[in-house]
């Protein structure tokens, strides 16, 4: 039976423990777990924290929890979309089995936050293979670059579609990130490497000088006087060269 909300519930308890496990909880940490959906990682979670804040878009299943949990203190239950969820104003830590069609997204709202500070998660490992890719890969990407801004990540392991119900169609898998508190970014250097990889198959050149709306002299010029051949396209280079032309240009 199709969910509304895309959701594929986790049922095998030995990956649920394996998330919780890695996850490196401490009892006064703040641990926010995202579309706890039938509680296979929040029933373990509840042992491992005493300040567990689950939020879930689907009121179904949100109510049930809440129900389950009206005796647990430790447990807050809230009906609400992450995406629009106020992230809180002290240190926490993600534990979460990501929808798989919002689960960029979600990535992209609580790693740039300074509060996060480490996060286990589950989706489709296409998706954890860009999110961790380094340059020079085929799987390099924006979301790649936008990861390696803010967070250290490492792979942890596969997710069958038999852990699941119902079965997704493709492999999943499990990261673990962590928080390098970065400054705040130029304000050039995500437009720039989003433009870029709408051209990923141009060279720099092109890619740079559509960018500036400037001519390829002037766009060469800026290129080789930061060290990067004209001729590499945008999958060559590394996140302290995107830095390097976001404050150049």
């Amino acid at each position: 039976m199709r969910q509304p909300h895309g959701q594929n519930f986790l049922t095998d308890k030995n990956i649920a423990h394996r998330i919780v496990e890695a996850a490196d909880i401490q009892k006064t940490d703040t641990v926010i777990e995202i579309g706890p959906g039938k509680a296979a990682l929040t029933d373990i979670l509840k042992d491992y924290t005493d300040n567990l804040i689950a939020v879930d878009i689907d009121s179904n299943l949100a109510q049930a929890l809440q129900l389950k949990y009206k005796d647990n203190k430790n447990i807050t239950v809230i009906n609400r979309d992450f995406l629009k969820f106020d992230l809180p104003d002290t240190k926490f830590k993600i534990v979460a089995n990501l929808p798989y069609n919002v689960g960029t997204a979600i990535v992209q709202k609580f790693l740039p936050n300074s509060n996060f500070v480490s996060g286990v998660i589950m989706l489709q490992k296409d998706v954890i293979t860009r999110l961790i890719s380094c340059e020079g890969t085929k799987d390099y990407g924006y979301i790649s670059l936008f990861r390696q801004y803010y967070a250290d990540a490492e792979f942890l392991f596969d997710v069958p579609p038999g852990c699941f119900n119902p079965k997704p169609q493709v492999m999943s898998a499990v990261a673990k990130f962590y928080n390098k508190f970065p400054q705040e970014p130029n304000i050039k250097l995500f437009p720039l490497i989003k433009h870029c990889f709408t051209m990923r198959r141009k060279t720099m050149l092109n890619c740079l000088s559509t960018f500036l709306k400037q001519d390829k002299i002037q766009t060469a010029k800026i290129l080789t006087e930061n060290n990067i051949d004209v001729m590499l396209r945008p999958d060559k280079l590394t996140l302290e060269q995107y830095k390097i032309l976001a404050e150049k240009i």
